[in-house]
């Protein structure tokens, strides 16, 4: 698919609660830079369409009910799906079928096969594949990336990392893929690897079946371990990761982008400076800046399969209640 010179036409597919906040940075973006256009959104729900003609002043000729009318815009280029997670698939499927470039919310499916088959499917299309992982945008954790990168903690021990809040949980939201989806990248993108082994014990207090809180150990292949906190039932909201090293340690408020330095495990520590970005605007420039660029972005489509890859086999180890590895010479085949 050949874009424009200096053009891109984007559309959202969903309006809901995440929908809304990206298509306020894509106005945004539009009135910063004159060439990226927000030209359709679509939604099933009619409030969230009235919500986007009120609040956003969207043309109502612009504001459609199904993702196939979307789709069928020739002067369309990308579309943003902001969907749940249970129709990624499908509707992605249809875009890249459709000529459109993608930027795929988290998790890319609920499948790591349908995952794989996507990126596949984009690259034979020779169209952009980018996933949602917006905390890879994020300066906080670009700069320990960077530091990590500098063997500035020495040898890594381990890396932990708490992601809870205070949620009442739909009946079908899944913790590990909904909430465990960002620490896990995180993971990846911070040290470049994917765990062999992995267990997670899990436990449903508010719910029948479905937890709420789950306690996930990973290994990599350096020998590294990272834990994973996840909760709905915490008061607050956090969003921390701690790198543990030989040399020295970090606490990483990803929410406000701060980074407290310990030198040598002392208790007293000292925060590095850290141009706080707004990380949906930084990740909207991304994608419209690389759409065509496949495998070469931060966030590509081959980051995402191996994400989902990873909560399958937590999935898989809550359910055995063992440990569980993760064949990583042959990820096609998914759950060793």
């Amino acid at each position: 698919m050949k874009l424009l010179k200096g053009s891109v036409n984007v559309g959202v597919i969903g309006a809901g609660y995440w929908g809304k906040k990206v298509i306020s940075e894509y106005l945004a973006l539009a009135q910063e830079d004159p060439e990226v256009n927000l030209l359709g959104v679509c939604d099933v729900q009619e409030q969230n369409l009235r919500y986007c003609k009120e609040v956003f002043q969207i043309p109502k000729e612009q504001l459609l009910n199904g993702h196939n009318e979307l789709l069928n815009l020739n002067n369309i280029d990308a579309v943003h799906i902001c969907t749940p997670n249970e129709t990624h698939y499908e509707i992605c499927k249809e875009a890249l079928m459709a000529g459109k470039h993608v930027l795929l919310e988290k998790p890319m499916t609920l499948s790591s096969q349908q995952a794989f088959e996507l990126n596949d499917l984009a690259k034979k299309e020779e169209l952009g594949l980018q996933v949602g992982y917006i905390f890879r945008f994020n300066n906080a954790l670009r700069e320990v990336r960077k530091l990590i990168g500098e063997n500035f903690f020495g040898d890594l021990y381990y890396l932990r990392l708490q992601w809870t809040a205070f949620v009442l949980p739909t009946p079908k939201r899944d913790i590990i893929f909904d909430l465990g989806a960002h620490p896990v990248d995180i993971i990846n993108f911070l040290l470049g690897i994917w765990p062999s082994k992995v267990v997670c014990k899990a436990r449903a207090y508010t719910r029948e079946t479905l937890p709420e809180t789950a306690y996930a150990i990973m290994e990599l292949d350096r020998r590294i371990m990272t834990n994973i906190e996840l909760s709905w039932l915490q008061p607050g909201k956090e969003r921390r990761v701690d790198v543990i090293g030989s040399k020295r340690s970090a606490t990483i408020d990803c929410l406000n982008q701060n980074i407290e330095i310990f030198e040598n495990h002392d208790k007293n520590g000292f925060k590095i400076d850290v141009q706080r970005n707004n990380t949906i605007l930084t990740e909207l420039k991304h994608f419209v800046d690389h759409l065509s660029e496949n495998g070469n972005t931060i966030n590509s489509g081959d980051v995402g399969p191996m994400n989902v890859l990873v909560l399958e086999n937590l999935k898989k180890s809550i359910i055995k209640g063992n440990t569980v590895k993760i064949d990583l010479r042959n990820p096609i085949e998914r759950i060793v």
